[in-house]
């Protein structure tokens, strides 16, 4: 599943809709479109309501102290950091060869729970989001706000992974991999405090 994960690609994607309508459209049906149109505008605009996690807003200093945040290079001049909890240990990567190896993993002594982490350079996030729809078996695409970042949250169901893309750059994202992705509801909770932790460091 890393292999997966790790392929980068430029895609082009285009999506082309087409609306027709009839020619002869009384007024009273006018009145009834038009209702309708205001109606499924109101919709979509409450769907695409886009939920947030804070650190600040979910987490205590109680449930901090049950890990340590920790600082991911991501280049010379510039690192996130993420609060990783203390069941997890850092796990060496140094035998992953290749240009796409990963920048961190956590991991329980048990590996039945992981956080994986790489940093991809992208054309575009839009290009990227495709390309994992189309070859990285990604669904349940999602817009959700990190501390006030913009970031994007999937499913790949077939490795049983939660991914976060989380934008660090105009052309690099860092990609968040939790596994599992059905998980009881302790790894849920753990699961979110440490996507909500996830901020530039200082």
């Amino acid at each position: 599943w890393i292999d997966r994960i790790k392929k980068e690609h430029q895609i082009t994607y285009w999506r082309e809709m087409k609306m027709k309508t009839g020619k002869r459209i009384t007024a009273l049906l006018c009145s009834v479109l038009l209702l309708a149109f205001l109606v499924s505008c109101n919709t979509l605009a409450l769907a695409e309501e886009v939920p947030e996690l804070n650190w600040t807003d979910l987490v205590t200093e109680e449930i901090e102290a049950q890990g340590a945040f920790q600082k991911i290079e991501i280049s010379d001049s510039l690192s996130i950091q993420l609060w990783i909890p203390a069941e997890m240990i850092s796990v060496d990567t140094s035998f992953m060869d290749g240009p796409f190896k990963p920048v961190a993993l956590y991991g329980t002594e048990d590996q039945v729970r992981s956080v994986i982490l790489f940093v991809s350079e992208v054309s575009s996030l839009d290009e990227y989001v495709a390309f994992m729809e189309k070859e990285g078996g990604g669904s349940n695409f999602n817009s959700i706000i990190i501390n006030g970042v913009e970031c994007i949250s999937y499913d790949v169901e077939k490795d049983n992974i939660l991914s976060l893309i989380y934008p660090v750059s105009d052309h690099m994202v860092l990609s968040v991999n939790c596994m599992p992705m059905d998980a009881d509801e302790n790894w849920e909770i753990t699961r979110n405090i440490i996507l909500s932790s996830i901020h530039p460091a200082e």
